[in-house]
């Protein structure tokens, strides 16, 4: 499991967003994404990505703290590419810290 890899989980789909130092612990902070047309967009706040040629809408400002271990035994099923990454983060923290 690394930053940014995105795992179906309980049959939907979330990205992790805790840093990769931190990612040996109990819990990991994820994000979800959604189906993009069922969400709309909120500036600095959502990224549209497509995973598998589907295209999804991550929704970073509601992050979500689960046991890793449900994570680790997870579906990896993409990588975020660096810019789709920093955009995230960069919606984290406008909720986090009016950014």
């Amino acid at each position: 499991m690394k930053t940014f890899d995105v795992f179906e989980i309980g049959g939907g789909l979330y990205v992790v967003v805790q840093a990769e130092h931190l990612l040996a612990m109990n819990s990991v902070v994820v994000v979800p994404l959604l189906p993009r047309e069922d969400f709309p967009s909120l500036r600095g706040m959502t990224v549209d990505v497509e995973i598998n040629g589907l295209p999804y809408r991550i929704r970073a400002h509601m992050p979500l703290t689960i046991e890793a271990r449900r994570v680790r035994h997870s579906n990896r099923v993409a990588q975020l590419s660096a810019d789709e990454g920093e955009r995230v983060l960069n919606g984290l923290y406008t909720i986090l810290w009016g950014l």
